[in-house]
């Protein structure tokens, strides 16, 4: 019996994904599968997603219609030599690979989209005295990468900081060392953008660090917990997840809202505007993990997972 990898749907559920187009304000279901959960959509190109699922990387080649693609779509990527990963991986900014955060925390860069031997960034579990994993959310212009670091205090407990890590020695520059958790970070040009419970302990807010700043700056001021921002690569929309008030981290199966702010707020902006909620939403975990932005910034990818119905 083959053993288990990655998530699985729940019974009576579906994987989905979908693409939305920001100047209509409208969506479009372009995959459907009742038996393989996918998550975190990075585009390729302007016709292909990457996502995970099954513990592998995959491609999916758009319909130019409005067919809905099933799990016979999906073309796996060969990743020799790596194993199981989770929804962390990030376009590298030249679109020939694709870097993934695998189970046993090490990175591995994996080429696009023809596949081929996977090489590993470097062994860090094995090259720091604690143990450390890497949760991979962005990757800069220049090839630096920002990185989540779990890292695991005496006392058992995991603490989340946000790093600049060197591609060539895994070696992390720490932006945060606190108590505060932090997660979800991108990049936002030569801004760095994320949720953090520093402001408001217990409920993640969106954060921005400016180059040469010490301290983030508060984006959102709300009781809702907002995750896992992306900035459009023309800089004007600042899309984010965002839970229901009391909600802990960032769980699987919830009633989520994607919601859309300017993207100058990134900058420090003095502007107070109402997130518009452009999609409500089963899903949570899995929905936009990741930069799901099309590379002219007119559309977005994102997965939900509706139970029955």
């Amino acid at each position: 019996m083959s053993e288990t990898r990655g998530r699985q749907l729940l019974p009576g559920q579906t994987s989905r994904v979908h693409v939305y187009d920001v100047a209509a304000r409208t969506s479009r279901l372009v995959f459907e599968s009742s038996s393989v959960l996918v998550e975190a959509p990075n585009v390729h190109d302007e016709r292909t997603l990457v996502l995970n699922g099954d513990g592998d990387l995959w491609l999916l080649r758009l319909p130019e219609d409005d067919t809905v693609l099933d799990e016979s779509a999906l073309e796996r990527v060969p990743m020799p030599g790596v194993p199981e990963i989770n929804n962390d991986h990030v376009l590298d900014p030249s679109g020939n690979s694709v870097v993934v955060s695998a189970r046993d925390g090490d990175l591995y860069r994996v080429p696009l989209p023809a596949g081929g031997a996977a090489a590993t960034m470097t062994d860090v579990t094995t090259a720091l005295p604690v143990v450390r994993k890497f949760y991979l959310h962005g990757i800069a212009a220049d090839g630096t990468l920002a990185a989540i670091v779990g890292e695991r205090t005496e006392d058992g407990v995991w603490t989340t900081d946000v790093a600049l890590v060197d591609p060539a020695t895994g070696d992390p520059t720490f932006l945060t060392r606190d108590e505060h958790p932090d997660d979800g970070v991108s990049f936002a040009g030569d801004v760095l953008v994320w949720n953090s419970e520093r402001f408001t302990p217990g409920t993640a807010q969106l954060v921005s660090l400016w180059p040469g700043a010490t301290d983030p700056v508060r984006i959102t001021n709300d009781d809702r917990v907002n995750w896992f921002p992306h900035v459009s690569p023309d800089g004007a929309h600042l899309l984010y997840l965002s839970y229901g008030p009391g909600v802990q981290g960032h769980p699987a199966d919830h009633r989520v809202e994607l919601r859309l702010l300017p993207g100058v707020l990134v900058r420090g902006a003095r502007i107070m505007p109402v997130p518009e909620t452009l999609v409500t939403l089963e899903g949570g975990q899995g929905t936009v993990n990741v930069p799901p932005w099309s590379p002219d910034s007119t559309w977005f990818a994102y997965c939900d997972y509706p139970v029955g119905g």
